[in-house]
């Protein structure tokens, strides 16, 4: 791919020869070591690709041979720049819109929130937005470590939180306590730590040493495999220690508490079937509708539609457009029976359990009980699971660092 863009950048021309014994003015060039490529026969003819320098270097060898080389095509920049020498102002817009993309790649034009299920991604925005987050903002005054610890601090149940920029975009996956934490990877010398109390089902260790067994239990933060190697001499005298980036599969046996509940009494929508429809498109953080019709309802749901225009999966625009629809409805106070209560818990449940095994959990038993009390549908209890519920956590220099103490203390005789 390098070499195509250097022959395009420098410009090159693809030749063909034709004459008796062409196959002597291809064995000349390999003689005087003049590169060509993609050769191929077509018919009685040769054609094949040559740099501009190189063509200059066949004269010799066409005198020699006597077959005259043709030019059947002129590729690359230089010829490009040659043929469009009079559109100056052709080329006074892809300079602009070169130096348009640069600017605009200094920008996030795009959030994406991933993960969870309580924090909708809208939510996790307006909170950015308040965090003086938003898009549109510099790349270099978002700083992805003070996100992270802002969002640990407002939300006490989201256990883990990344935050990192790509491209243009900012991409901020979270996992609520009640889900497991993904292990993340290590490039630093690293041991393998428990992120959760439970038991150790399996354990085969690939690098570090093993500081657990099957059975044992264990807490959050124990060391499950250590990222320190000692290295022995004969009498098992330990001469050093060396810090790897541990590795394993562990399984651990361990359990999340499930609780939700909500109340029996709720307010159904009737819907109309009257509607109205706007459109919008949105330039550097500003939204401008191109039609926006009164709304007339007293109640009614607002359904956004909205698509951000992007080069790549990290590039993208300052262009948004979308439709914006507003849905007319009336309300009406109803019961759920407790047949329909529990069905809507049970799945709830469902989809819960769906992201677990999603996220490479094994469900091996379900201990959550559905109830009616107080006017409420309640689901609560335990869900034993086996998954791997570790994580990397850096070895500190001084864990391995051994200090050479002097053997020769005091006089010598």
């Amino acid at each position: 791919m390098l070499m195509k863009l250097v022959n395009w950048s420098l410009g090159y021309l693809c030749v063909r020869i034709r004459g008796i014994a062409p196959e002597r003015f291809i064995n000349l060039c390999c003689s005087k070591k003049i590169f060509i490529w993609e050769l191929k026969r077509d018919q009685e003819d040769y054609q094949f690709f040559i740099s501009i320098r190189n063509f200059k270097k066949l004269k010799p060898i066409a005198k020699k041979t006597g077959i005259v080389p043709k030019i059947t095509c002129k590729i690359g920049l230089p010829f490009f720049m040659h043929r469009y020498r009079k559109r100056k102002i052709f080329f006074i817009g892809i300079l602009f819109c070169t130096i348009l993309v640069y600017i605009m790649s200094l920008y996030i034009w795009d959030i994406n929130v991933l993960g969870g299920s309580k924090y909708t991604p809208e939510a996790m925005q307006k909170f950015l937005n308040e965090q003086h987050v938003y898009t549109g903002i510099l790349k270099n005054k978002v700083n992805c470590q003070e996100i992270e610890e802002e969002i640990r601090l407002a939300y006490n149940d989201i256990g883990w939180v990344s935050a990192e920029i790509k491209g243009t975009r900012l991409i901020i996956k979270i996992t609520e306590t009640n889900m497991p934490t993904p292990a993340g990877e290590a490039i630093e010398p690293s041991h393998i730590v428990a992120t959760k109390n439970g038991i150790i089902k399996s354990i085969i260790t690939r690098a570090g040493t093993p500081m657990v067994r099957k059975g044992d239990v264990v807490k959050k933060g124990d060391i499950l495999v250590s990222g320190i190697i000692p290295i022995k001499a004969d009498f098992d005298e330990i001469l050093k220690l060396q810090p790897v980036v541990a590795d394993a599969d562990i399984v651990c046996k361990s359990y999340y508490d499930y609780k939700d509940s909500f109340c029996m009494d709720y307010m159904n929508k009737e819907y109309s079937g009257k509607s109205k429809k706007g459109y919008y498109f949105i330039l550097f953080g500003k939204k401008l509708f191109l039609y926006n019709p009164r709304n007339p309802y007293d109640k009614y749901d607002i359904i956004v539609n909205e698509i951000a225009l992007h080069v790549t999966d990290t590039f993208y625009m300052p262009f948004r457009y979308g439709t914006i629809m507003t849905r007319d409805y009336k309300e009406e106070s109803k019961k759920y029976s407790e047949d329909a209560a529990i069905k809507i818990a049970n799945a709830k449940l469902n989809r819960y359990l769906q992201r677990l095994s999603e996220l490479g959990v094994i469900i091996t038993e379900n201990s959550v009980k559905i109830s009616i009390e107080n006017n409420a549908c309640i689901a609560q209890g335990r869900v034993i699971v086996e998954e791997p519920a570790w994580k990397y956590q850096k070895v500190q220099e001084s864990e391995w660092r051994i200090e050479q103490t002097d053997e020769h203390n005091g006089d010598n005789h």
